[in-house]
């Protein structure tokens, strides 16, 4: 005799006489389906890379699944009745990555949660935004890094230029990886300085022809290869 057991409806009909979608039961099985998609259902629970992450501040709207490295994002579209999943490396900071880098762009899927199984949805899930993304994620944090590397170089160069040259003062905005110089001496400068040390003037004090035909032979003899 065959038993068929009805699976789950996450789309709900509320008090209110709306669908809601059930987004913690969601969550909770899709995670349970994504470990046993992975192969990981024999891991330990403490040690399984997979887990539902505690909810945040609007849990009917949002859940997180922490796969990895990377976070699982799931919100829910009640007026179409659907769940968008969604990648990120939240290892990797706002602004650590760029929005405008084509391999750091991350896909992601919408799925209708009483659609099919939740097993279904599961794979579906991993193939197109877990797996699908891990070279973005992997470009977002080699981004990160660098952009890491550039603040402290930036923070070094201009720590040295300081000691180098005693009447400037130097503010480093790591954010926008520049610092601004000015020389509190007599000779009025305004410059710039990037992570790789290159200084640019913007402005500079009124200076006699002689001192401005050595400022030209001097920027001339050590002119950057192009």
């Amino acid at each position: 005799m065959n038993v068929s057991v009805e699976k789950p409806k996450y789309i709900q009909r509320d008090a209110d006489h709306k669908n809601r979608i059930d987004m913690p039961r969601f969550a909770a099985d899709l995670t349970k389906a994504l470990i046993a998609a992975c192969g990981l259902t024999r891991v330990a629970e403490a040690d399984c890379p997979i887990k539902l992450l505690p909810p945040g501040e609007y849990p009917k709207q949002q859940q997180t699944i922490q796969v990895g490295r990377d976070v699982l994002e799931l919100y829910s579209n009640e007026w179409k009745q659907r769940v968008t999943a969604s990648i990120t490396a939240p290892d990797v900071a706002w602004g650590d990555w760029s929005s405008y880098a084509q391999d750091q762009k991350a896909e992601s899927a919408s799925v209708n949660p009483d659609g099919r199984s939740i097993d279904a949805i599961a794979k579906d899930i991993k193939k197109r935004v877990i797996d699908a993304n891990q070279s973005a994620m992997a470009a977002r944090r080699k981004y990160a890094k660098q952009q890491q590397d550039n603040r402290a170089g930036l923070a070094a160069k201009a720590q040295a230029l300081g000691a180098a040259c005693p009447t400037l003062s130097i503010k480093v905005d790591e954010r926008e990886q520049v610092a601004t110089i000015w020389n509190r001496g007599s000779a009025y400068l305004d410059a710039r300085m990037s992570p790789t040390g290159c200084v640019s003037i913007q402005r500079i004090g009124g200076v006699s022809e002689e001192t401005f035909i050595k400022i030209v032979a001097l920027l001339e003899a050590n002119k950057e290869p192009e």
